[in-house]
Order: C-alpha cells, then sequence, then structure tokens
C-alpha cells in the first residue's frame, strides 16, 4: 500500500511537471505521440489519483463500499498502466534487444499456434 502510494505520488508529480513544462496542450490528442500522452495522463488521473486518493477519501467521508461494481469495472483499468511500461521499453535503447524479442515472438505467434496444433493431431493420431 505505501509503494502504491509512492509511486501514484510520483506519477502525479511527472504528470505536473510536464503540464507545467510543455503545457496542458501536450496531452490533447491531435498526434500520434499526444495520443500516448492522452492516454499515459489518464491512466495517472483514473488509476493512480482516483483509486489511491479520491476513492478513500469518499469512503471515509461517506462511508460507501468499494464493492461497487462501476468501482470495480474501472478498476480494470490497472492493468492498461502496463502500456507505460511498453512504452517505456520501445523508447529505452537499453531494452532495444528485449523489444526485439517481444515483438518477434509476437510475429511468430500465428506459426506457433500452427505447430501447436500440428503436434496435438500427430500426438493423438499416433
Amino acid at each position: 500500500d505505501v509503494s502504491e502510494q509512492v509511486f501514484t505520488s510520483i506519477f502525479f508529480l511527472e504528470f505536473l511537471a510536464r503540464c507545467k513544462v510543455f503545457g496542458w496542450r501536450y496531452y490533447v490528442p491531435d498526434t500520434v505521440e499526444k495520443r500516448w500522452n492522452f492516454m499515459d495522463g489518464c491512466l495517472v488521473f483514473f488509476t493512480g489519483v482516483l483509486f489511491t486518493w479520491v476513492v478513500p477519501l469518499l469512503q471515509a467521508m461517506f462511508g460507501f463500499s468499494a464493492e461497487n461494481p462501476v468501482l470495480q469495472t474501472l478498476s480494470v483499468l490497472r492493468a492498461a498502466r502496463l502500456a507505460r511500461l511498453v512504452r517505456v521499453a520501445q523508447k529505452v535503447p537499453l531494452f532495444r534487444e528485449a523489444w526485439m524479442l517481444i515483438r518477434g515472438l509476437g510475429d511468430s505467434m500465428r506459426t506457433l499456434f500452427w505447430t501447436c496444433i500440428v503436434i496435438c493431431f500427430v500426438t493423438y493420431v499416433f
């Protein structure tokens, strides 16, 4: 729980610093790069600020339950935070080989699927 608070604080400070340096238009999704920035900002706000700070505060003030189906549905967005890691893996030269490996695995999925089908077929026939 403490680590979630720390990372939310870091991500929110990064968001505020980008708004200060580049302005709020940095998050307007009119180009491909700015779409990533918009998604990044939405992830910081919804999965970080909203679920880490706002919802627990509202629970304490008004006593409603976190078992609300709407909140549970929106909490699925937390998994989208992995998109930030994908973006970092694409841009940082240190992860170039790892990104090539992941991309190669993704490109070979069709071949791997048919290989598994042939292996299953051979196993059950003989």
